[in-house]
């Protein structure tokens, strides 16, 4: 195991990382060899992951309607992952939670905030395939309520009818290794070690998710 495959691990996983900055990091530094071995003997290993998204001016209806919601969105998967074949050992389990939705505005901060006659996720998991190259597409679906909408903010509400949308994610879980660059990082990496060592936190570059994967041996 060495930096440089770790680093493209962190790219996957982070959505985009650049090599140069977990290589910066750690280049001077010594890592604890005898964790990165113990991932470097193992195949299959298991992982515990959550994805939180915090996106901010949601446009809430199914159609281009001035109806804005702060959203907060988490889900959680739980699989096996053969590292060398980069692929799901079974099938990975997931499951959705209920979205936060705060901050509901209507065409600017002085008109009617509207209504919302049902429940929006943001996102809620479908299916998740990995493409064999170490990473994987979360398919889901964004669900999108009756929603009532005060037009051009006027004082009348207008009825958008509820609809879904597909959407998309993709993740790649992040070499076990990593573990043992975590005091080597640099304060600003996307990628860092959770305070009692035991999982991967990984902010992506191209979104507003943060995926938390905690490996373990099977």
């Amino acid at each position: 195991m060495n930096i440089n495959t770790l680093c493209k691990s962190a790219a996957i996983a982070a959505g985009g990382l650049a090599c140069g900055a977990l290589a910066c990091g750690a280049a001077a530094q010594t890592p604890d060899m005898a964790a990165m071995e113990k991932w470097a003997t193992a195949t299959v290993i298991h992982y515990e992951a959550t994805g939180v998204v915090k996106d901010k001016h949601v446009q809430i209806p199914a159609a281009d309607a001035d109806q804005y919601g702060d959203v907060e969105e988490k889900v959680t998967l739980s699989f096996d992952w053969d590292k060398n074949a980069n692929q799901f050992v079974g099938a990975p389990k997931f499951q959705n939670f209920p979205a936060k939705v705060t901050n509901l505005t209507g065409m600017d901060a002085g008109c009617p905030a509207g209504e919302l006659k049902g429940p929006y996720e943001h996102f809620d998991i479908v299916s998740a395939t990995s493409n064999g190259e170490g990473a994987v597409e979360l398919i889901g679906v964004r669900k999108h309520p009756d929603t009532m909408v005060a037009e051009s903010c006027g004082a009348g509400l207008k009825l958008y009818k509820a609809a879904e949308a597909p959407v998309s994610v993709w993740i790649g879980p992040p070499d076990p290794a990593m573990m043992a660059m975590g005091p080597y990082l640099p304060a600003d990496s996307p990628i860092k070690i959770s305070p009692d060592g035991k999982s991967i936190v990984m902010t992506a570059l191209n979104n507003n998710w943060v995926w938390t994967f905690t490996p373990s041996l099977k």
